[in-house]
């Protein structure tokens, strides 16, 4: 096998990530996603090897901020880090990309040749294939196709029928494409309803004089002295002195993800709060732990906060790890077996499902996706149902000076349109921001910045149609797709047997 044919997938898949942020070229994942389309269904040799490697390019440059969160806090080597990220990318490859390959077999098997059959049955098994994204490996929905319209006329779609609807347009398009072209129909149409799908969507935020005042503090502290005793002092100062500059109108103030390196339970912890300026207008993350010494990754409100009845302070604990960065899948079991096994990020616990909401305010129910949870739409959806705002806090040195806190915010800014909710966004160091519920960055503190970012939100509670019906469109559509398929499949293949 040339070596052109290696690098050619492995190019093709990378190229799709630039029609992300931060570089948001939208018509390269049409590109890459036509290519992989088009081995799939049509190439007659190597399509495995094409189709795994086509993965590598497009998990290993769209993910490569894993190395930095193994590394950050996994607290190994770059050697070790780099091994677990290629071990990773192979993973993801295997579990999300090269199952893609049952689509030509299942054609093949079902004798599909019509033309809109093809282009429906694979477009669902792609659509189905994506939804497997937010459970195998506990989840990584990363990268997925329809955060590409974010900023686009198809963006109107999110709290319709939520991002998994933009997905499979993407992906009708791109079978369109594929089939057009192969069977030498007029391809250029359907390039002209991609350029379409992806013309610019320019929002204005109106004046509005009776939101609600925020603050968040953004203090880009050392990841790598965090957890050294002479830097807590430091970082208590810092936050200190931030929470001071905000105004004293400011009835939010939000606090990043696990900023303080000591838990709720710690005495520390309770002298911080006594000393803290609004401490009572105060939401953040902080590490809790149970009685096994488990951590949770959690948010607080400290609104009456009782330094005696720690238990009954409204908190939300993070419900979704990030792979490889807090927990290692499948190896529960070995652990105390082989050293690497019991890296510090491995007693970290999964919150249980269906937590409730934090109150703050006078009643005021607010969502707290932490970090890695607001890649999960369903996760964020349920929510809001109730809620009036969202505040997400996270701690994006996890990324580096990566392409990674950029993806990140689009994640959030979509997240908000979805569900028809102010977005207050709180980041160690950067990418901080107010995000309205249209998804129009208001106000941002870059990436590396230290400082109080302050303006007005709105609190609304008015579910989209996606937020209670929309969110199953995509899915239900895909599945029954495939169903139809496999029906007329059979009963084709039983009826010609029956005329023979």
């Amino acid at each position: 096998m040339k070596i052109s044919k290696l690098l050619i997938p492995l190019i093709m898949g990378l190229i799709g990530i630039f029609s992300f942020a931060p570089f948001s070229i939208k018509f390269l994942i049409f590109i890459s996603y036509a290519y992989l389309i088009h081995k799939i269904l049509y190439e007659k040799s190597y399509r495995f090897i094409t189709v795994f490697l086509w993965g590598i390019g497009h998990w290993g440059f769209g993910m490569s901020w894993i190395i930095v969160s193994i590394y950050y806090y996994g607290e190994t080597s770059i050697a070790i880090s780099l091994l677990i990220y290629f071990l990773l990318l192979i993973i993801l490859s295997f579990v999300f990309t090269c199952p893609l390959l049952l689509i030509r077999y299942l054609l093949n098997k079902l004798e599909i040749t019509e033309n809109y059959q093809i282009i429906l049955t694979t477009s669902s098994l792609l659509m189905i294939g994506e939804f497997s994204r937010y459970h195998f490996l506990n989840g990584v929905p990363w990268l997925i196709p329809g955060n590409l319209y974010l900023d686009t006329i198809t963006q109107n779609i999110y709290p319709i029928f939520g991002v998994s609807a933009a997905s499979l347009i993407m992906y009708v398009l791109c079978c369109l494409l594929v089939v057009f072209y192969y069977k030498n129909k007029n391809f250029l149409s359907i390039i002209i309803l991609i350029i379409i799908s992806i013309i610019p969507n320019h929002r204005s935020i109106a004046d509005f004089d009776d939101g609600t005042l925020i603050s968040i503090i953004q203090p880009s502290s050392d990841p790598f002295k965090k957890y050294t005793q002479e830097y807590q002092t430091q970082i208590e100062g810092k936050l200190f002195n931030l929470l001071n500059k905000t105004s004293d109108l400011s009835e939010i103030i939000v606090l990043p993800e696990v900023e303080l390196p000591y838990t709720i339970k710690s005495k520390r912890f309770d002298q911080f709060v006594k000393k803290a300026p609004k401490s009572n207008n105060i939401v953040m993350g902080a590490w809790d732990t149970d009685k096994e010494r488990n951590r949770y990754n959690t948010v607080y409100s400290l609104n009456n906060y009782n330094f005696s009845l720690k238990e009954n302070l409204d908190s939300y604990k993070k419900m979704h790890l990030v792979p490889f960065g807090e927990y290692i899948p499948f190896i529960p079991s070995l652990r105390g077996l082989v050293g690497f096994f019991d890296l510090p990020m491995s007693n970290i616990m999964h919150g249980p499902e269906n937590q409730k909401n934090i109150i703050i305010l006078n009643n005021i129910s607010i969502a707290t996706p932490i970090c890695f949870d607001i890649a999960f739409a369903n996760t964020v959806r349920k929510m809001n149902k109730s809620s009036f705002l969202i505040i997400n806090v996270s701690n994006d040195t996890w990324f580096g000076n990566s392409i990674g806190p950029y993806q990140h915010l689009s994640i959030a800014r979509i997240r908000s349109i979805e569900n028809n909710r102010w977005s207050i966004r709180a980041t160690n160091d950067g990418i901080s921001a107010i995000i309205s519920n249209k998804g129009t960055l208001v106000d941002k503190l870059e990436k590396g910045a230290i400082g109080v970012l302050e303006g007005k939100v709105q609190l609304i509670n008015k579910n989209t149609f996606y937020n209670s019906y929309g969110y199953l469109f995509s899915y239900i559509f895909s599945f029954i797709i495939v169903l139809l398929t496999i029906f007329i499949g059979i009963w084709k293949k039983t009826s010609s047997k029956q005329h023979f």
